[in-house]
Order: structure tokens, then C-alpha cells, then sequence
């Protein structure tokens, strides 16, 4: 009987999954390691005290950032429940002090004053970079995969992962 439970538990997790999927317009997609790495070397070069993951799934770049960055205050946006939840067990079980995680829509939230570090899909890329235009914010974005559509990145470094994915640099 404790099968059942749990494969209906499993099941509703899925389904929340789904359903926020279709609701927010992507799933929650971990970075690679690798692209985790290239992250975090322009990240801590960073001048600013303030880096925000947008839209953080299941924590483990924020997490990695936090755990890398000790001096750095991290701040985590996702809006899809359970990886949000979980993130925050993570952070928990961890003790990160400097890791903030909300559920929240960044697009609603100051950006100004924090390296900006994203793995979102083609239209949250759009609407970003509608938001940088719209409050004028002048920051460096690092974007995994996704790239900005009327903004030159400044750099374009490739991760060593199975999909060689581009890690987007930008000063706006």
C-alpha cells in the first residue's frame, strides 16, 4: 500500500510540474557543471555585492554561487512551486546564509544593483531584455544558452558539456 501512496505522490508532483511548465512557458532546466563553472568565473569578478539567478528551478546554480561566493549576497527567483520548494530544503540541509530564495517573478522585481545570471528560454530573453531597456538597468547579464536579441554580448565562452553550451556575456 505504501507503493500506491507514494506513486500517487510522484504523480502529483509531476503533474504540478507540468502544469506550471505550461503555465510559465519552460520547465526547469538545471546548468551543466561545466556551465555552472563558466558562470561562476564571471561571476566572481563581478562588481557587484549582488548576483540574482532569474528564474532558479531547483536552486543548483544559486546554490553552487552561494556555496563559491561566500562573500557575495545571492538572491534566487523561480516561480514554479515544487522547485522552488526544493531549493529552499537544499539551502536548509546546506545552512547558506548568503542565499535568498524567493518565489516570486523577477520580471515584477528591482534588477538594479546585481550581476544578472540567467538560463531562460527565447521569450523570457525578450522580455528581459525589454525589462533592461524599460528601467534603464546597466549591469552584466550572464546567460546560459539564451542570448539577448538587440544587444551585442561582449563575450561569448563555450562550456565543456555535451552541448557545448554558449555561456552569453553582456555589460548593458
Amino acid at each position: 500500500m505504501f507503493e500506491f501512496y507514494l506513486l500517487i505522490f510522484l504523480l502529483l508532483i509531476v503533474l504540478i510540474i507540468v502544469i506550471s511548465s505550461l503555465k510559465i512557458g519552460i520547465s526547469p532546466m538545471p546548468s551543466s557543471k561545466a556551465a555552472q563553472k563558466k558562470i561562476l568565473e564571471y561571476a566572481k569578478n563581478s562588481k557587484d555585492e549582488t548576483i540574482i539567478d532569474l528564474g532558479s528551478g531547483f536552486g543548483s546554480l544559486a546554490i553552487f554561487l552561494a556555496v563559491n561566493l561566500p562573500n557575495k549576497k545571492i538572491i534566487a527567483y523561480e516561480l514554479s512551486l515544487v522547485p522552488y520548494l526544493i531549493s529552499k530544503l537544499l539551502k536548509s540541509l546546506l545552512k547558506i546564509k548568503n542565499l535568498q530564495i524567493y518565489k516570486k517573478d523577477f520580471f515584477k522585481e528591482d534588477l538594479k544593483n546585481a550581476t544578472l545570471v540567467c538560463y531562460l528560454y527565447f521569450e523570457g530573453m525578450k522580455k528581459l531584455e525589454k525589462k533592461l531597456f524599460d528601467e534603464n538597468i546597466n549591469t552584466t547579464i550572464i546567460s546560459n544558452t539564451f542570448s539577448l536579441h538587440n544587444i551585442k554580448p561582449r563575450e561569448i565562452q563555450y562550456a565543456q558539456d555535451f552541448f557545448k553550451s554558449p555561456i552569453y556575456i553582456y555589460l548593458t
